[in-house]
């Protein structure tokens, strides 16, 4: 549906990095080599399940709870992103030539607004007290999350923050069927000025 094949005579992401704003990431066949080095936001280390809070392991440490197994979304965003091709593996991802940096900003609880806006920000190549500077900013920033409600100030400023580092901030409308006016983080960022876009596909925080 969106002539992939096609686009990859011209471009195939080779030279970006795409930051993944998800549950982190899990090795697999599929995306052997396609990772570079992200962080963990997750500040609650109960939410965590690592045993602390923010630290530089991205690692998926599953959200499976007592009915349901873990999604491991996030290696499901990248693979859809960036899985190799003519391997005989697995998919082909739109992106096949980029490199994925995960950045964990949901647990087995969900997640943190203040963990996710934090995130945006530190992708982009911006600071954050207390974390080391991303030495590989994403150019591309993608959020295949979000909850109800409607865009928050501080929400707004790290969307604003990471177009102005030069990042496309990629964002889910949800699957709810309901106005995105009343979700967060894909209402932000709807002035011209901006660069937020909106795609579908959104676990809650």
């Amino acid at each position: 549906g969106i002539n992939a094949t096609e686009a990859w005579d011209s471009v195939n992401g080779e030279g970006y990095v795409v930051a993944v704003l998800d549950t982190g990431q899990v090795e697999h066949e599929d995306l052997e080599g396609q990772f570079i080095a992200g962080y963990d936001f997750i500040s609650d280390p109960e939410n965590a399940r690592d045993g602390d809070g923010r630290d530089p392991d991205p690692n998926d440490e599953g959200d499976w709870d007592s009915k349901y197994d873990s999604s491991w979304h996030g290696t499901h965003v990248a693979g859809t992103i960036a899985a190799l091709t003519d391997n005989g593996i697995g998919v082909a991802g739109v992106a096949h030539g980029a490199k994925v940096q995960h950045v964990r900003v949901l647990g087995n609880l969900g997640g943190a607004w203040t963990d996710v806006s934090d995130a945006i920000i530190w992708a982009s190549g911006g600071s954050i007290e207390g974390v080391p500077d991303n030495e590989t900013p994403a150019d591309v920033i993608n959020l295949s999350l979000g909850g109800g409600v409607p865009c928050q100030t501080f929400m707004q400023d790290a969307v604003d923050i990471a177009t102005g580092n030069g990042s496309l901030v990629v964002i889910a409308a949800g699957n709810s069927s309901s106005d995105v006016s009343g979700f967060s983080p894909a209402s932000c960022g709807f002035s011209p000025s901006l660069s937020a876009q909106v795609l579908s596909g959104m676990p809650s925080v």
